[in-house]
């Protein structure tokens, strides 16, 4: 995730709910962040171009440096600033803690009860509050440590989740987090193999491997009829919780289009969510992929973005349109995450509920 090479192929997001702004909007977009930045205070412009969802590190190793002591004041701020404007978080539970197996993905039976007890604390201090992906793009060495391994991937998101679940009964869990260059249907198999559809809600992939973003619509169907294969009496829908394509090979005007196209295909496609990698540009280690420069600054694809935010705002049905300054500010869809009556989406708890 946060780390990507320039020059992966597209992504998608996410659309809206703000503070001034229609209560009834798309609310299927979303951007991922660092959060050491200061996109906390930045909420206001995350909306008006109708990202509804953040998604973000919650690193094991940062949260408990002590063995069974939490602290989540770093990300409450985020939790609290982005409330407001209707947008909420997905939380990527991931990496290894040195206090346990040195570091390394949890693999022993400790390690993975001790990564289990961090899930369900994260669960019950932001209870209702934020969804959850466990780890991220585990399929790839650079963000396992070592050699992928599904069994132990699974075993760990089976311990995650039944923590996560004892603290919130309805929340709402992401996985695999399939990320990689190219389709890696081999390690996604491996997952379902092994039970990770009684664990997840939803599948979540990162379609890198599209060398544009129609190519993407084929692997949402193999991955769909996999799906089936494993799981033939349930409708487990496909989330993209990752997707970006970079200035470089494209230019600034070229990065916008490809954004706007993805995001179509994805909606033609049925995804009911779309995060798109990123929202700004990092210092070190740069790259082009965000929407904000590395100074903040809007690019092209940010100006596309809120265009059409303010186009879609304009067409929908009056039923659909709150005034600016009438009709009650909504938290009722962010507090249940759910879409909003005027949006159809395909698939049991697209999102939650």
């Amino acid at each position: 995730m946060s780390s990507k090479v320039v020059v992966r192929p597209a992504l998608a997001f996410l659309a809206i709910l703000l503070t001034a702004v229609p209560v009834r909007a798309r609310n299927d977009f979303g951007v991922t962040i660092e959060f050491y930045r200061e996109a906390y205070k930045q909420g206001e412009t995350m909306a008006a171009a109708g990202v509804r969802w953040v998604r973000m590190d919650l690193a094991w190793s940062a949260v408990e440096s002590e063995a069974g002591r939490y602290d989540f004041r770093t990300w409450d701020r985020f939790v609290d600033s982005f409330e407001p404007y209707g947008i909420r978080v997905l939380f990527i539970l991931d990496y290894g803690n040195r206090l346990y197996e040195d570091g390394m993905p949890p693999s022993t039976e400790s390690g993975r009860a001790a990564f289990a007890a961090f899930a369900g604390a994260a669960a019950r201090h932001f209870r209702g509050r934020a969804a959850w992906e466990i780890w991220n793009e585990p399929n790839l060495p650079k963000f396992w440590a070592g050699t992928p391994d599904p069994a132990a991937y699974v075993a760990l998101a089976r311990a995650a989740a039944a923590e996560i679940r004892r603290e919130d009964r309805r929340a709402w869990i992401l996985g695999p987090s399939l990320g990689g260059s190219t389709f890696d249907f081999s390690y996604l198999n491996a997952t379902f193999n092994l039970g990770l559809l009684d664990i997840v809600d939803a599948v979540s992939v990162h379609p890198y491997g599209a060398a544009y973003p129609e190519a993407a619509a084929a692997f949402y169907d193999e991955v769909r009829r996999r799906i089936a294969l494993h799981a033939p009496d349930r409708d487990i829908p496909v989330v993209v919780s990752e997707w970006g394509y970079a200035v470089e090979g494209l230019g600034p005007e070229g990065q916008a289009e490809y954004l706007l196209r993805a995001l179509n295909t994805n909606r033609s496609s049925g995804i009911p969510l779309t995060i798109w990698y990123n929202w700004q540009e990092p210092i070190t280690p740069w790259h082009s992929f965000g929407l904000l420069d590395v100074r903040g600054r809007p690019k092209p694809a940010y100006d596309a973005l809120a265009r059409q935010q303010r186009t879609e705002i304009d067409r929908r049905p009056a039923e659909c349109r709150d005034k600016r300054n009438g009709g009650d500010r909504i938290r009722s869809a962010s507090a249940q995450f759910g879409f909003d009556s005027c949006m159809s989406v395909r698939g049991r708890r697209a999102q939650p509920d």
